[in-house]
C-alpha cells in the first residue's frame, strides 16, 4: 500500500475494516469485483481505496477511473468524502453531471481529473466527446455504486451497454456496490464482476411492529387536528418513539404519504422536515444539514434516503405503515446505527389489519435474510436503438452485425434475437437516422442522429407537468404529470394532497386542470397509485399463510414471527377482524365477495400477480358487458367497479380458464389503456420514431404489430405484471389446490371495504359521512363569492354569500333604492351589464345578450320569491335561474342542498353537453 494512503486511512479509520481489507485483496490482484453489504459497512472506501493505491503506485494518467452514482444527491455526498481522500493523496476528484456549469466541463476537457464522478447518463455523453476520449482509452477502473437500483430497469441497461461501448477503447475493471439483494450471483453476472465480497459477519436488526388501539389522550389531539381518533393515535405513538431517541428517520412509500404525514406533525408543533425527489435541491440540502446540526429531531423521507446520503448518525428508524418489501425495510432499518456490529432498530407503525400481518412477515423475512430477487430489465429495444446511434456517432462507419455482437455481450441482450435487432434497424432507418448499404453489410450515420441521441440521453421520460387550479379557492394546489392526465376526461376524479378533486376542464395550451373539490372517495383515482411499491408474491402469500394459521393455531401463528417483536394483544386484535372477515383469502383461498356496486377478489398474491389475474377478469367482463368496470389491484384484493351486482360465480368461471391463455388475454386488454399508450408513447419517442414533443392520442394504432409494440408491452410486463406466477396461481386454482369461495353480500365486509376505499388516512377528510358532505357543501356555498346587481339602474357589488343571510331582508340598490337586485356568478353579471348598456343606449341585443339580459332578471324575481334558498341555489355550481325556479318549488331546507349537491355533480359529469358551441361558454339553463 502506498504510504500516502496509508497515513489517510490512520488518521481516517486507524485500520481498515474486514470488508475493506477482502476487496482491496481482491481489486489489487486485476480482479472486477461484487461488493455487497448494508448500508454503513464502508462500502464506498472499500471500492475507492484500492483503485486510489493503483494510481499512486502506478502513475495512472488521468482519466483513470469512473465512480457512477445513480442519482446526484449522491454524487453531492460522494465528491465532499473522495475530496477528503483526494487532499490526503494528491489525487483530484471531480464530478460531472447535467447540473455542472459549462465553465467546468470545459476545464475538464483540457485537464481532466483522476477520479471522475457521474450520473449513468453523463456516461452516454462523454462516450462521445472527441475532447475526452483519448482520456477515457486510460481508465482502469469503472466502480458502480448502488447496483440494485440500476439492475430491474432501462437506466441499468444503457449503463451496461456504456460500460460496453467503453471496453471497446479502454481494458478496466469493473467494480460495483450493491446493499444485500436475494439475488447475488445474477448480479454479479449482470456486471461482468470475478468475485462477491461481503462481510462475514450478518449485520442484526431489531424490528418492532405496532398495531395501536386508541386511549383516552388521543382524543383531545383528533380534536386539535381535527384527525380520526386511529389517525391521531399513530402520531402519538411515532412520536413517543422519537423522543426517546436524539435523531430519527421516518420513511413513507410515497412522497404524498411524505407531504402529509410531515404537515401533519408540524401542525402538531413537532419539529420535523420533509425529503423527497420532487423537492428543489436547496430544500432537501436544508433538511439534511438540520438533522445533522439537531435543528430537527426528524426527516420524513422516502427512498430518497435510502441511498447513502450522508445525514450523520441516526439511532432509529421508524417505517409509517408497511415497507411493503423485504429489501426496502433492510435499505431502510438499515439507516439506524449502521455500521457493522451495531443492531440496526425499526418500528413499523401498521394501519390496518392486513398492513398489520404484511408488516410482521416482511420484518420476519428482513431478520432471516429472505431477500427479494431484484429482476435485470431484459431485451430492451429502444435502449438499444439509442446504442445502436451511439456507437455511430463514435465511430461513423460500422460492420451491420458489430452493434449485435456488443450488445450480445451485455448480460440484458445475452439472449436478443437477430430479427429483433434488424428490426429496431428498420425503424432507425425509417426515422433518417441511419443508413444501411446491404451491399457492403455497413451502417453509416444520418444527419438526424446527433438531436435524437442528446434528446434521449435519460431513459426517464420528460415529463411536462400540469398545474391543478382549484376554481372554488382561486389557488394552484399542485402539479401531475402528464402521464397521469394524458386520459383524464372532464368530470373524471382523482386524488391529490389527500384529497378528493372533480375536473372539470383541461386548458392544453396554459397546461391548466381546473378543479372542484369532491368528496366522492370511492370512485377517485388516486394521483400517486403509480409510486406504490409493489408487493411481491412471496411476501403476500406468506401474509395469507399467517392468516390461515392465526384462525386455527394461535400458537403456531406466533412461531412464524418468532424473531419479532409484537404485542400479543395486537396480536389477538388482528385474529379477532380476521374472525369476522367472510370470505377471506389466505395461502389457499381465494374470496369473490359481490356487492351492488363492486366486486372484491380477496387474494393474497401480492401487487403484480394481482395485476395480471385483475386485467384478465376484467378482459371476459368487458367482452360480455361492455367496458363499463374499473379495476385496481392491490397487494391482497381486486377491486372491481361495477354499474350492478355481479354473479361471483361468473367471476370464478374466469379464473377457472386456462392459465396458458393469460398473456394473449392481457396483450390485448391493455392495447388502449391509458398506461399503454403512455409507455407506448415514450418507447416511440426513446426509439426515434417520434420526436420528444409528439403527442398522438391514439399511438396504439400507428405502431400496431411493430417492435415499439413489442418492446411496450415487454416494459408493461417486467414493470406492472407478473405473468409467469399468474399463469401458475391460475393452474393451481384450476387443479383445486388453491379453493374458491364466493358471496354475495348487501354491504361490504370489513376487509372489502378497507380494500374498497384505499388510501385510508391519506385522505384528509377520511370516509365523510354524508351530513358531513351536506355540511361541506354548505359551507362552500356560504364561501362563494357573487355579484349583487340592480336591474334597475345596473349598480353591481361583490359580496360572499354568508354575508347575505341577515341583510337579504333589508337588501335594497344604494344608487335608486330598488328591491329587484339579482345574485349572479361575476361573468353572469357581466354578461348583464353589457347587454344593459345597449338597452340605455337603445341599440338592439343580439341573442346571446337577451339570454344574459333575461336571466338575471329572472334571478332577481327568484331572490324576492324566495329569499336566501334563492341565494343558495343560484350560488351553486351549475345552477342557472331556470333550473333554481325548478328545484325551490320542490324542495326546502336540507334537501334543497342534497337536490343543489346531485345537480351539481350531474352539471359536471355532463358539462361538455352544455357548452355553447359559438363562443364556448358555459351556457346553466
Amino acid at each position: 500500500m502506498h504510504i500516502l494512503l496509508r497515513k489517510a486511512i490512520e488518521e481516517k479509520f486507524g485500520r481498515l475494516n474486514e470488508l475493506q481489507l477482502r476487496a482491496f485483496s481482491e481489486i489489487s490482484s486485476g480482479k472486477s469485483v461484487l461488493i455487497i453489504a448494508p448500508t454503513g459497512s464502508g462500502k464506498t472506501e472499500a471500492a475507492v481505496l484500492p483503485v486510489l493505491d493503483a494510481i499512486l503506485k502506478n502513475g495512472l494518467k488521468p482519466i483513470s477511473a469512473l465512480y457512477i452514482a445513480p442519482i446526484k444527491a449522491l454524487n453531492r455526498d460522494l465528491l465532499e468524502r473522495l475530496e477528503w481522500w483526494g487532499a490526503k493523496t494528491g489525487i483530484r476528484v471531480e464530478v460531472r453531471h447535467g447540473d455542472t456549469s459549462a465553465y467546468k466541463k470545459a476545464k475538464q476537457t483540457k485537464n481532466p481529473p483522476h477520479l471522475l464522478i457521474i450520473t449513468p447518463e453523463t456516461l452516454g455523453v462523454i462516450l462521445t466527446m472527441k475532447s475526452l476520449r483519448a482520456y477515457l482509452k486510460n481508465i482502469k477502473f469503472v466502480i458502480v455504486d448502488e447496483i440494485a437500483e440500476l439492475v430491474d430497469n432501462k437506466r441499468g441497461v444503457q449503463l451496461i451497454l456504456g460500460l460496453e461501448r467503453l471496453s471497446e477503447i479502454a481494458e478496466f475493471q469493473r467494480i460495483g456496490l450493491s446493499a444485500t439483494i436475494g439475488n447475488e450471483e445474477e448480479i454479479k453476472e449482470w456486471l461482468k464482476a470475478d468475485v462477491i465480497v461481503k462481510p462475514s459477519l450478518r449485520k442484526e436488526y431489531s424490528v418492532k411492529v405496532l398495531f395501536p388501539s386508541p386511549d383516552e389522550r388521543d382524543l383531545k389531539l383528533a380534536e386539535k387536528l381535527k384527525l380520526p381518533v386511529d389517525v391521531a393515535t399513530r402520531l402519538r405513538v411515532l412520536w413517543d418513539i422519537v423522543e426517546k431517541h436524539k435523531r430519527a428517520l421516518i420513511f413513507t412509500n410515497t412522497r404524498q404519504f411524505a407531504e402529509i404525514l410531515a404537515h401533519r406533525l408540524k401542525a402538531w408543533g413537532k419539529p420535523v422536515e420533509v425529503h423527497h425527489g420532487s423537492l428543489s435541491k436547496e430544500a432537501r440540502i436544508q433538511a439534511e444539514r438540520f438533522l445533522k446540526e439537531g435543528k430537527i429531531k426528524a426527516l420524513i423521507c422516502t427512498s430518497s434516503m435510502e441511498l447513502g446520503i450522508d445525514i450523520g448518525d441516526v439511532d432509529v428508524v421508524v417505517q409509517y405503515m408497511s415497507p411493503r418489501q423485504v429489501n426496502r425495510l433492510i435499505q431502510r432499518i438499515g439507516r439506524a446505527r449502521h455500521r457493522l456490529g451495531e443492531v440496526s432498530r425499526g418500528y413499523i407503525i401498521t394501519a390496518n389489519v392486513e398492513d398489520y400481518l404484511e408488516s410482521l412477515i416482511i420484518a420476519q423475512r428482513a431478520i432471516e435474510g429472505k431477500l427479494e430477487r431484484v429482476k435485470p430489465y431484459e431485451n430492451a429495444l429502444d435502449v438499444l436503438a439509442h446504442f445502436i446511434v451511439g456507437l455511430l456517432i463514435e465511430y461513423k462507419h460500422l460492420p451491420k452485425d458489430k452493434p449485435f455482437e456488443i450488445a450480445k455481450r451485455a448480460y440484458p441482450y445475452r439472449n436478443l434475437k437477430w430479427e429483433d435487432y434488424e428490426g429496431v434497424l428498420n425503424i432507425l432507418q425509417e426515422a433518417h437516422l441511419i443508413g444501411c448499404d446491404e451491399d457492403k453489410g455497413i451502417l453509416f450515420l444520418r444527419r438526424g442522429a446527433y438531436a435524437y441521441y442528446y434528446e434521449n440521453l435519460s431513459t426517464i421520460p420528460d415529463e411536462i407537468s400540469y398545474r391543478v387550479f382549484d376554481v372554488s379557492s382561486g389557488h394552484i394546489i399542485g402539479r401531475l404529470d402528464e402521464s397521469f392526465v394524458m386520459d383524464l376526461e372532464e368530470g373524471t376524479e382523482f386524488i391529490m394532497n389527500g384529497k378528493s378533486w372533480i375536473l372539470l376542464g383541461i386548458d392544453e395550451e396554459a397546461k391548466l386542470l381546473k378543479v372542484r373539490e369532491s368528496k366522492s372517495l370511492e370512485s377517485a383515482i388516486p394521483s400517486w397509485e403509480g409510486e406504490m411499491i409493489p408487493v411481491p408474491l412471496e411476501v403476500a402469500l406468506d401474509v395469507g399463510r399467517l392468516k390461515r394459521e392465526l384462525l386455527f393455531d394461535f400458537e403456531r401463528a406466533k412461531r412464524i414471527i418468532k424473531d419479532v417483536e409484537f404485542s400479543e394483544e395486537e396480536l389477538r386484535k388482528a385474529k379477532e377482524i380476521l374472525e369476522m372477515q367472510e370470505p377471506l383469502s389466505t395461502d389457499r383461498d381465494v374470496g369473490i365477495e359481490s356487492l351492488p356496486k363492486a366486486l372484491v377478489v380477496h387474494a393474497d398474491f401480492g401487487n403484480q400477480v394481482n395485476e395480471a389475474i385483475g386485467r384478465f377478469v376484467w378482459s371476459f367482463l368487458s367482452m360480455r358487458y361492455g367496458k363499463v368496470f374499473t379495476m385496481r389491484a392491490q397487494a391482497h384484493a381486486i377491486v372491481f367497479k361495477t354499474p350492478f351486482q355481479l354473479n361471483p360465480s361468473e367471476v370464478k368461471s374466469y379464473l377457472l380458464q386456462d392459465g396458458r391463455a393469460l398473456p394473449f388475454v392481457i396483450s390485448k386488454s391493455l392495447r388502449g389503456s391509458i398506461i399503454y399508450r403512455w409507455r407506448m408513447l415514450n418507447v416511440a419517442k426513446r426509439i426515434g420514431a417520434l420526436r420528444r414533443e409528439a403527442k398522438i392520442r391514439k399511438i396504439e394504432r400507428l405502431f400496431e404489430g411493430t417492435i415499439i409494440e413489442k418492446e411496450t408491452l415487454n416494459e408493461l410486463f417486467h414493470d406492472k405484471l407478473d405473468i409467469e406466477n399468474a399463469t401458475e396461481i391460475l393452474d393451481k386454482i384450476k387443479s383445486g389446490i388453491i379453493r374458491i369461495k364466493t358471496t354475495l353480500n348487501s354491504e361490504p365486509s370489513p376487509l372489502a371495504e378497507m380494500n374498497i376505499n384505499i388510501g385510508g388516512e391519506f385522505l384528509i377528510s377520511g370516509e365523510l359521512e354524508k351530513d358531513e358532505i351536506l355540511e361541506l357543501f354548505k359551507q362552500r356555498l356560504l364561501d362563494t363569492e357573487v355579484m349583487l346587481v340592480c336591474i334597475n339602474c345596473g349598480w353591481s357589488s361583490r359580496t360572499k354569500v354568508s354575508r347575505l343571510r341577515e341583510r337579504l331582508k333589508y337588501l335594497e340598490c344604494p344608487k335608486c333604492s330598488s328591491r329587484m337586485i339579482a345574485v349572479a356568478h361575476p361573468i353572469d353579471a357581466e354578461e348583464f351589464l353589457k347587454a344593459f348598456k345597449k338597452l340605455k343606449q337603445s341599440k338592439k341585443l343580439e341573442k346571446s345578450e337577451e339570454r344574459a339580459y333575461r336571466k338575471l332578471i329572472k334571478a332577481a324575481d327568484l331572490v324576492q320569491s324566495y329569499g336566501f334558498d334563492a341565494v343558495l341555489a343560484l350560488a351553486s355550481y351549475g345552477t342557472g335561474p331556470d333550473t333554481a325556479a325548478r328545484l325551490l318549488s320542490q324542495y326546502r331546507g336540507e334537501a334543497l342542498l342534497v337536490a343543489l349537491m346531485e345537480r351539481e355533480r350531474e352539471f359536471i359529469r355532463t358539462r361538455r353537453f352544455w357548452v355553447d358551441g359559438r363562443d364556448g361558454k358555459v351556457r346553466k339553463d
